[in-house]
């Protein structure tokens, strides 16, 4: 089954809380033509599962407004400091479709696709990276990487 982790889009720097920073207009024209691009290369999207905090809420709304009709579901396990060991717990417990986009954080994302691709190496993800990986089961050791993709570059070749 063919999954998706991405990273939110840029966010201003400071907030009240971490939670509530926004995305940076220039963060939100970013992702839009980045999954413009993406849904033009032939990405097809299901679904969304999205982390609380504001930035990827936001980061949800202009995948959704790219793709349109999104299944979207909220998750706790996917904040910044969340484990990737129960977001894949909350994954088998709660399937989600093929093509479905999880919207998370630093160092999140990074350590998610980690352990699920059973690569020691850090994945880099700057902001608004997508990666999509082909599952097995959601396990440690059970997806393969097919690809990474940041704005601005494209998915020709790969």
């Amino acid at each position: 089954m063919k999954l998706f982790i991405s990273r939110h889009g840029e966010a201003v720097g400071v907030a009240a809380t971490d939670a509530l920073r926004p995305l940076t207009e220039r963060g939100r024209e970013s992702l839009l033509s980045h999954w413009q691009q993406l849904k033009d290369s032939g990405v097809v999207l299901s679904g969304l599962v999205v982390s609380p905090y504001v930035r990827a809420q936001q980061t949800a709304d202009c995948i959704a407004q790219v793709y349109g009709g999104l299944k979207r579901v909220d998750c706790d396990e996917l904040i910044p400091e969340a484990s990737p060991q129960r977001f894949l717990e909350w994954l088998m417990a709660n399937p989600v479709g093929e093509n479905t986009v999880m919207v998370s954080h630093m160092p999140l994302v990074a350590q998610l696709t980690g352990l699920w691709t059973g690569t020691l190496d850090r994945i880099g993800y700057s902001v608004g990276t997508v990666a999509c990986l082909d599952v097995d089961v959601a396990a440690a050791d059970g997806a393969r990487l097919l690809w990474l993709c940041s704005p601005g570059e494209s998915l020709a070749g790969r």
